[in-house]
């Protein structure tokens, strides 16, 4: 009889072992034919009946044969298919394959050597040749594969994947990238996904196998809602974890498992636009799907199928939900403290955003959770997903730090006003309705360097309290085409997810105007890149900040889109006094209570960060000195120092407390 065999304690695959068994005997009884040892086939006849009777009590829990009915295949060639799994997994069969067939059927199991094994006529053979010589299903999907081109189709040798032995032994372990996804009923859906949910299930059910684009944000529920409108347990392949030119297999090897499993397919995040990206072959691997197929992306995708196609957008959950998901995932025997409307409010996020969120903040607190802990566990998982594409900046300063006219106060106030209570005017008020597309700010700060723009973003950041991550150029701008926008996709994305202030130092470097003139592929892309940010600066939720010193080299379009324009320009007289005052006192520095800081201002006509310069400067000056205070001399000579490096020439050296300083250009 043949034995079970035993897998994690349970007893599986006893028709596995005995289709196994079959076609070892039928190996010993080929050899024993072709020796002539009547003897030896006597012996066997016998115990090969006993086992093919075996066979057929155990066909219920045969998944080869589950196979075999599902692709319809004929007695002859499921034969050859049984044969070659066994040949695969028995290492008992291939010494006896390769005396039948000789060194080849070391590859695999020939048409060739089967017929030994099966005992076929020629006319049987020739049959099975041709059978498999076509896009035959068990070919087409992937569960047949040819080990060797070369040869003849009869003596072409055939084996079959990694991935269908654990499957014959009743292992359920999946395809490599591909996860098992189970429906869950307890899902919490607002009323716009809700019906959203329904027009998924529609489109399901349509006919013609349409490939749905399912977009929306990361972490938003956007496959558990494809595996609950399927309605049963599906397989998602996360293309994100892919190298774009392997992505052709593992959709293939998605493909298979769906089929196998016989449930439903969802690619999860498709980046093709990469130029490692084989388009033709994507497109292909994805037509050949017999069933619905899912894709699910945060961006615009082009899969250049003739597939018919459907989009739909997976809306972000509103307030009240996010804050039964916080509530929901969050709950440890009581419910967290703080305020989880305010979390729910600040944070556009969706169950898998929050589910991550609520597991960082347990393995980073030792307290019990509340909505600070919270709040920062959603933070640690911000800098990951920049994937060091933007950098975050710790920021020190206060706003005692910053002089400002009054004016520019003003802008900036209203600049955080509108931030701070954009979930009352936009949500509370009905305006949401009346915006063309996202419900972001976007600011532009222009003026000379050193006036405080950066600074000025980073203290609004703070007050906020948002994190604020500087754009890093040099790692977003690509010479591929394309690239660029995509690492800009996925610096957007992880901004409105974590709530972070985005600033773009320098922004006309990417933001510059796009050329009407266009000459070439270089001035094309370059347009190209533009538009995109348009458009994505346009459809941004968070908040974005964009420094520079040349506005007028600003495209004007961004300018229409921007919720306000603040022009920084250097400080006058008084602000530099001010400025000279607040940069200079430190809470423990040594500073003369005669310096003549209105003196300072006069002479040197310096923007804040050149004054912030001379005052560092100074108060290293006084330390080299062993001098006991920072004295009025000590910052008369930095401020000379810094000014000689702003390109200017001093005419006259000053004595005393009057400065008259007779400056010129330098040439």
């Amino acid at each position: 009889m043949i034995t079970s065999l035993v897998v994690s304690g349970t007893v599986v695959c006893r028709a596995a072992a005995a289709s196994f068994e079959r076609w070892y005997l039928r190996g010993l009884l080929a050899l024993a034919r072709r020796d002539g040892a009547e003897a030896t086939i006597a012996a066997l006849a016998p115990r090969l009946a006993e086992v093919e009777t075996q066979q057929q009590e155990l066909a219920h829990e045969d998944r080869l044969a589950t196979i075999c009915e599902r692709l319809v295949l004929d007695p002859l060639t499921a034969d050859m298919f049984a044969a070659t799994a066994a040949f695969a997994a028995d290492p008992r069969i291939p010494p006896h394959a390769e005396a039948l067939g000789g060194p080849l059927a070391r590859r695999g199991l020939s048409v060739a050597t089967f017929s030994e094994l099966a005992e076929l006529s020629p006319d049987a053979g020739q049959a099975l040749v041709t059978r498999l010589a076509i896009n035959h299903p068990l070919l087409d999907y992937e569960l047949l594969v040819v080990g060797d081109e070369l040869g003849t189709h009869a003596a072409r040798p055939y084996t079959i994947p990694a991935r269908l032995l654990p499957y014959l032994h009743g292992d359920d372990v999946c395809e490599p990238g591909v996860v098992r996804l189970d429906p869950d009923p307890t899902w919490i859906f607002d009323p716009k996904q809700r019906a959203t949910l329904e027009e998924l299930r529609h489109a399901m059910l349509s006919p013609g196998a349409p490939l749905i684009i399912l977009e929306g944000c990361r972490g938003t529920g956007r496959r558990a809602a494809a595996a609950i409108a399927a309605g049963r347990s599906s397989v998602v392949l996360d293309a994100d974890r892919i190298t774009p030119e392997l992505l052709p297999s593992s959709l293939r090897g998605l493909r298979r498992e769906a089929f196998l499993r016989d449930t439903f397919a969802i690619v999860a995040g498709p980046d093709l636009s990469s130029h490692d990206a084989p388009r033709h072959h994507v497109a292909l691997a994805l037509e050949r799907f017999s069933g619905p197929l899912v894709i699910v992306t945060s961006r615009q995708v082009d899969v250049a199928t003739t597939r018919p196609t459907i989009h739909l957008r997976w809306p972000i959950p509103d307030v009240e939900h996010r804050r039964k998901l916080w509530l929901s995932y969050a709950t440890r025997g009581a419910e967290p403290a703080g305020d989880l409307d305010l979390l729910a409010i600040r944070y556009r996020v969706g169950p898998g955003a929050i589910a991550r969120a609520v597991s960082s903040a347990v393995a980073i607190s030792d307290d019990a959770l509340d909505a600070d802990a919270l709040s920062l566990g959603l933070r640690h998982n911000i800098g990951e997903q920049m994937g060091g594409l933007a950098q975050r900046i710790e920021v020190t300063q206060k706003w005692d730090d910053v002089v400002l006219a009054e004016d520019i106060s003003d802008q900036v106030q209203a600049l955080i006003a509108r931030v701070r209570h954009s979930h009352k005017v936009l949500e509370q008020w009905g305006y949401r309705n009346k915006m063309a597309r996202g419900a972001g700010v976007a600011a532009m700060f222009s003026g000379p360097p050193g006036t405080g723009k950066t600074m000025v973003a980073g203290l609004i950041a703070r007050e906020l309290d948002l994190e604020l991550y500087q754009v890093d150029l040099s790692q977003v701008v690509s010479k591929w085409v394309g690239e660029t926008e995509k690492q800009l996709s996925r610096v957007f994305d992880a901004a409105e997810e974590g709530h972070a202030l985005l600033l773009f130092d320098e922004a006309d470097a990417l933001f510059g105007q796009r050329s009407a003139d266009v000459k070439g592929a270089t001035d094309r892309y370059a347009n190209l890149e533009v538009n995109f940010l348009l458009q994505r600066i346009e459809a941004f939720g968070g908040i974005t900040v964009l420094t520079t010193n040349l506005d007028a080299n600003i495209d004007r379009a961004l300018k229409r889109r921007l919720a306000a324009h603040i022009v920084f320009a250097i400080p006058d007289e008084d602000e530099r006094t001010a400025l000279w005052q607040r940069l200079t006192r430190t809470d423990s520095a040594p500073i003369d209570s005669d310096i003549d800081f209105g003196d300072l201002a006069r002479a040197f006509p310096m923007s804040g960060a050149n004054i912030r310069n001379a005052t560092f400067s100074a108060a290293f000056l006084a330390a080299a000195d062993s001098s006991s205070s920072i004295s009025h001399e000590h910052l008369v000579r930095a401020a000379r120092a810094e000014y000689r490096s702003m390109g200017h020439v001093l005419a006259e050296r000053p004595m005393g407390r009057n400065l008259v300083v007779k400056t010129e250009k330098a040439r």
